[in-house]
């Protein structure tokens, strides 16, 4: 049995076809990125950093579970960065060190000095310090209505040449298929990162991303592309 031609031809089409269809029915996904940055600052200076917790007060996670989910998924993408990262503790313990006294302690007892004690032995310890907050996590649906589509498919067909010999082909057919009403699930999600000199506390380094996607499930992925990409942005200006 021999195959003609005109059936070879028709397969890069409909990988096409199928291809087109996996992304339409993916979902869609959109992203807005803005940096800022303090002109002349030399950010080759910075080898250590200070790195808060994540602040999550401007959204609701659900769960203090989840709560704990992202704030390890933002740790564990802090603590790879080429470059030294101190938490707020490690950062107490040696300032504590500095001065022979325990911050920690101190706070409970006069805040004013402690605070005092924390902003003149920071630069000691750190260049800068940072903080990132989750902006925004919300989902929004969309309906999409029932309604029918037409479709593209290949049909075989046979025949036989003035020789008698037998040969295939594919057909290209259209044919109506009904589609059900569908709700899509939305995420968005948005996270600022903020970097600040640590002698002056000036900041001098900022950005913004924005983040819908459907299909997202809990989100955690797509955070942890945000949280990893405002780390290695900023890494990266500090070793050019």
């Amino acid at each position: 049995m021999a195959v003609k031609t005109s059936e070879k031809r028709f397969w890069p089409y409909m990988m096409l076809f199928y291809l087109l269809a996996f992304f339409v029915l993916s979902g869609t996904a959109s992203a807005h990125v803005e940096q800022w940055s303090e002109p002349g600052y030399n950010f080759k200076n910075v080898q250590k950093l200070l790195v808060y917790d994540l602040d999550t007060s401007a959204v609701d996670l659900e769960s203090d579970i989840a709560e704990k989910n992202f704030q390890n998924d933002y740790w564990e993408q802090a603590k790879k960065q080429k470059m030294t990262v101190l938490t707020e503790q490690r950062a107490a313990n040696q300032i504590s060190l500095l001065e022979y006294k325990d911050i920690d302690q101190l706070r409970e007892k006069d805040p004013t000095a402690a605070e005092a004690m924390w902003n003149n032995n920071l630069p000691r310890v750190v260049d800068a310090y940072a903080k990132m907050q989750y902006l925004k996590y919300e989902y929004t649906s969309r309906v999409i209505p029932a309604h029918t589509e037409w479709r593209s498919r290949y049909v075989r067909r046979t025949f036989y040449d003035r020789d008698g010999n037998k040969h295939e082909d594919l057909i290209p057919e259209e044919y109506p298929e009904f589609v059900p009403e569908k709700t899509i699930w939305t995420l968005h999600q948005q996270i600022r990162f903020d970097v600040y000199d640590a002698q002056t506390g000036k900041c001098i380094y900022s950005r913004n991303e924005s983040r819908s996607d459907d299909y997202a499930g809990d989100g955690r992925d797509i955070f942890v592309k945000i949280v990893r990409n405002s780390f290695k942005d900023f890494v990266k200006k500090c070793q050019r």
